[in-house]
């Protein structure tokens, strides 16, 4: 909505933008309410209903195809002169293209992970032949797409040097990283200077293959013992094999609580005492720059992460903070911990890396880039 807000400002009078999207889904155990349509003065939201997937690569499929249809028919109806989408999923990036080249317009493309080396490394681990032809075909499916857009963003400046490998010209290519939400741009953090029995180490969101918490936490957990509490907020396709762990290892220091809405994760934030973030150890994330990595910089917390490759990079440029762990090594993440429970938070660096990735900003700057292309 940050980037729409952005490009409604810039737009004439007569000008209008239609944003489609669906109703709050990613979640079973999480339920958002919204309207089918919302407009103000400066824009459309149309939410497509779709039944909530569980994680299963068949819910999925069959979530995306009653969404593709009925947002190519709302598309083809609106008839716009411009489209942008997003490949949080490529699906969704050719589902903009295809709409694009059907009604004779130019289309702008925001990429958010590279699906190819993704889904190649996911089935490579089960078969190594199988996860060759897939990234050959995601390969192929993504130049042609990425080759017939008016323009290109990355999220991360890690995903430049894999598409220059595959042969793509990116010189023209755009870096517009997430950024820090307004919720976390003017906190008053509360500072609590009370002796604790234990310390409360928290990670906030997707429970996934490439989170891979049950390969690291009840291990990590197990062995520090009751002097810390991990909480866990969230849900996904690998919750119940996290729960699975904790429930064999007998680990009675964590909790798992299902997604919150913003204002409650706030308070929760509000009272740990360590932030952990981890991405399983596969090449594909080695160039990603996770969101919630400037969701975490901004609390001014310690932060703990597994991580490799460019978002670690990030992380050690900008914030100090911080204690980075190899993704799955156990003995490395207990060192963290305990390395970095008594650090300083630099609170004029916080400041500073706020102002610098804020997201009206670099949206506000991101909008400038579109209406160049306009």
């Amino acid at each position: 909505m940050s980037l729409a807000r952005a490009l409604s400002q810039k737009m004439d009078n007569d000008d209008e933008l239609h944003i489609i999207t669906t109703h709050p889904h990613r979640y079973a155990a999480y339920k958002a309410t919204a309207n089918d349509v919302e407009s103000d003065e400066r824009f459309v939201v149309h939410r497509i209903n779709i039944p909530r997937h569980k994680n299963t690569i068949l819910s999925q499929i069959q979530t995306f195809g009653i969404y593709a249809v009925s947002a190519y028919r709302l598309s083809r109806k609106l008839n716009p002169d411009f489209l942008i989408g997003t490949t949080s999923r490529l699906m969704t990036g050719l589902l903009t293209g295809y709409s694009a080249r059907s009604i004779n317009c130019k289309y702008f493309i925001d990429v958010r992970d590279i699906f190819s080396e993704t889904i190649s490394d996911l089935f490579t681990r089960k078969n190594k032949i199988l996860g060759a032809v897939f990234k050959s075909l995601f390969s192929f499916i993504e130049k042609g797409l990425f080759h017939g857009a008016a323009g290109v963003n990355v999220v991360s400046e890690g995903f430049f040097e894999y598409f220059d490998k595959q042969g793509v010209n990116t010189s023209r290519w755009t870096f517009f990283p997430n950024g820090v939400d307004r919720e976390f741009q003017d906190l008053q953090l509360k500072k609590d200077h009370k002796i604790k029995k234990h310390k409360t180490i928290l990670y906030a969101g997707n429970i996934g293959d490439g989170q891979a918490l049950d390969s690291i936490l009840p291990n990590v957990a197990q062995k520090l013992g009751d002097s810390y509490r991990f909480l866990v907020i969230g849900c996904g396709g690998m919750k119940r094999a996290l729960d699975r762990e904790i429930k064999n290892k007998q680990v009675r220091n964590i909790t798992v609580l299902p997604p919150v809405d913003r204002s409650e994760l706030i308070e929760y934030y509000q009272r740990s005492d360590i932030l952990f973030l981890h991405l399983n150890n596969i090449s594909a994330f080695y160039r990603v720059l996770p969101s919630k990595i400037f969701e975490y910089a901004a609390l001014k917390r310690p932060i703990v992460a597994g991580l490799e490759g460019y978002s670690a990079e990030f992380l050690q440029n900008n914030i100090s903070h911080v204690a980075l762990f190899s993704p799955k090594n156990v003995d490395q993440c207990i060192a963290s911990i305990k390395g970095v429970e008594f650090s300083r938070v630099d609170d004029n660096q916080v400041d500073v890396f706020i102002k610098k990735y804020a997201r009206e900003k670099i949206m506000k700057e991101m909008a400038d880039h579109i209406f160049t292309i306009l």
